[in-house]
């Protein structure tokens, strides 16, 4: 650490970061101005200098960021205020999708044509509610799979996809084709064995054999029932095909892949990590990412990765997190330049008493704390939609 002597301290000067009086106390925090009662109290207790790792901040530069970081704080609570009523519309659009995709599922099974204008209604109405409030995907989490998951994972993929395209700024005439490539992603499990897709123990080669083949029925049937264009039926196709050329059915290789089943792929490996599967339990959203991101270098397109990393952020919406101090909160945003620094509302403060009015603390602001872990519902000892 550099010194500084004390004497040339002013009022108002600032570091980005802390300014310590020795090893073991600290005087100010990283980007407080130093007050003129700090150096008062140097100098009655005869501290000569001090010391820091940090730089000295224009003060200019430091209003600027701190009036862009509250403007970022008042954007991020106000999209979560407006969150909070969207829960209703969300259930309702999720509703009709699932209406949609268990009827189309339902002619596929039974090898009968379908209709698409259903599928395209629910696609256009997923898009309006993203654009309404972009965060309204949390309310995914939890819903009741009902009879048949596989129409409910179809669902929440779209979402997940569809937030994908709209940060690639798709025209919403490509949203609608990429979202009714993922609404019908898992038609080829229709014609799979039910005992398979419900299976709680490994499968066998055989089994896992069989499995590989539901891509190829998918599209045959997209085609053949449902006069899905190719572009569209080759999300189903392809979205097991992974991006070193590891995947099936044809062990395609990069952009070999189609962008929307790409896109696709990763709004898959995300969502099945977070639902209840007969085989396992769900992870939290946090460690979702995590495993999306170790395994990424090879299985998915890095581009687009990276674009919904920006959009969901290392912590999304909803994580679960204790920081440092002891405190417990919930993820209610952050900015894409800052993932490691989100906007929390605190749950448990430091003494793990439950607090019951809103308390928001800005990780951007509070230079004091930082996250130290993830925590899943159980480990919190809370549900994720009683502290919305």
């Amino acid at each position: 650490m550099k010194k500084i002597l004390v004497e040339e301290l002013k009022p108002g000067m600032l570091f980005d970061k802390p300014l310590y009086i020795d090893s073991n106390n600290m005087l100010v925090p990283a980007n407080s101005p130093i007050k003129e009662e700090d150096i008062k109290k140097l100098m009655t207790w005869g501290v000569i200098e001090v010391e820091t790792d940090g730089e000295i901040v224009n003060q200019a530069d430091f209003i600027e960021r701190e009036n862009t970081s509250l403007e970022n704080e008042k954007k991020i609570l106000a999209e979560y205020n407006e969150l909070l009523k969207k829960r209703k519309r969300l259930i309702e659009v999720h509703t009709k999708a699932r209406q949609a995709v268990e009827k189309a599922y339902g002619s596929i099974r039974a090898d009968q044509n379908f209709e698409i204008e259903p599928l395209e209604k629910a696609v256009y109405d997923i898009i309006e509610i993203l654009k309404e409030n972009r965060n309204v995907f949390l309310f995914l989490y939890g819903l009741d799979e009902g009879r048949d998951y596989l129409v409910t994972h179809s669902v929440n993929v779209t979402f997940y996809a569809l937030i994908i395209g709209i940060a690639l700024k798709y025209s919403t005439a490509k949203l609608k084709d990429l979202g009714l490539g993922t609404m019908l992603i898992d038609a080829g499990m229709i014609k799979m064995p039910v005992y398979i897709i419900h299976k709680q123990s490994n499968l066998t080669d055989q089994e896992f054999k069989q499995i590989k083949t539901h891509p190829l029925h998918g599209y045959k049937g997209l085609r053949d029932l449902g006069q899905i264009k190719e572009g569209i039926a080759n999300v189903s196709l392809q979205h097991h095909e992974q991006f070193d050329g590891k995947g099936y059915p044809r062990g395609l290789h990069g952009n070999e892949i189609g962008e929307f089943a790409r896109i696709a792929s990763i709004a898959d490996s995300y969502e099945a990590q977070i639902s209840n599967r007969s085989y396992r339990r769900k992870v939290d959203f946090y460690h979702a990412m995590r495993n999306l991101l170790a395994s990424g270098v090879n299985k998915f397109d890095p581009v687009i990765l990276r674009v919904f990393l920006s959009r969901m952020s290392v912590y999304p919406i909803g994580s679960i997190v204790e920081l440092n101090d002891g405190s417990r909160g919930l993820v209610i945003g952050s900015i894409p330049e800052k993932p490691l620094r989100p906007i929390i509302k605190l749950i448990f403060s430091q003494a793990g008493e439950r607090i019951q009015e809103t308390r928001i603390v800005n990780l951007l602001e509070a230079s004091n704390l930082y996250i130290t872990k993830a925590l899943d519902e159980e480990e919190a000892g809370i549900n994720i939609f009683d502290v919305l």
